[in-house]
């Protein structure tokens, strides 16, 4: 992947390896959140109690430039739950200043034009651990999308067939939309994030997955 402008951030110079891009590209596609903190930028990773493993696995991909994840409960006024979450960011840094610039217009997170050379099977993965589930019902998989508008469901659609060969659909639950993979290629899919899925996540694919469908 080709690197993102790296210059001197407010704790010395650092720079982002390949893989740390790579994760950072998947995590905006899902749940990352790039808040802008003064004149730099920071990245902040926030999951519920069920997925406190991945919010650790995340840290120790981080830590050279992040602080410790914290515990936090968090008041849910739709039906006045209280919820534990795991949250941790990184320290303000000018590396991440590109980053927001890549992924934001106006304060508003979108997907780039350029994602289609960028991404990575690693990116993939990482974007479905955050926001992908496979159905009970049949042999298909989700990309929650919803957030997104209708002419970035048709860029992630043109992305994921034009990087990895991987056609999908839309699907329509009310107002939300999700991109869909279908029975005919989840098996495609699956051979491409799975080497990269942590091991509590394997529930999210199918077993078992052959090789002959291994993207090039």
């Amino acid at each position: 992947m080709e690197s993102m402008d790296n210059t001197v951030g407010s704790r010395g110079f650092v720079k982002l390896t390949q893989r740390q891009e790579e994760i950072l590209l998947g995590k905006m596609l899902g749940d990352g959140f790039l808040e802008q903190n003064g004149r730099n930028v920071r990245l902040k990773i926030d999951h519920g109690a069920d997925q406190k493993h991945y919010v650790f696995w995340l840290y120790d991909e981080f830590k050279n430039i992040a602080l410790e994840p914290y515990q936090i409960f968090v008041h849910d006024k739709r039906n006045s739950q209280i919820y534990e979450h795991w949250r941790f960011a990184t320290y303000s840094l000018s590396i991440l200043n590109s980053w927001r610039d890549f992924f934001y217009l106006n304060g508003k997170k979108f997907i780039p034009f350029r994602l289609t050379e960028l991404i990575t099977p690693l990116s993939l993965a990482v974007w479905y651990m955050d926001d992908g589930f496979r159905r009970t019902d049949c042999k298909g998989l989700y990309l929650c999308t919803s957030a997104y508008s209708m002419e970035e469901h048709y860029l992630l659609q043109k992305i994921l067939e034009q990087r990895f060969k991987v056609q999908t659909s839309l699907h329509f639950a009310g107002k939300n939309v999700r991109i869909y993979v279908s029975s005919s290629q989840v098996n495609k899919f699956c051979n491409i994030v799975q080497p990269f899925i942590l091991p509590r996540f394997q529930y999210k694919l199918f077993d078992p997955v052959t090789t002959d469908s291994l993207a090039s």
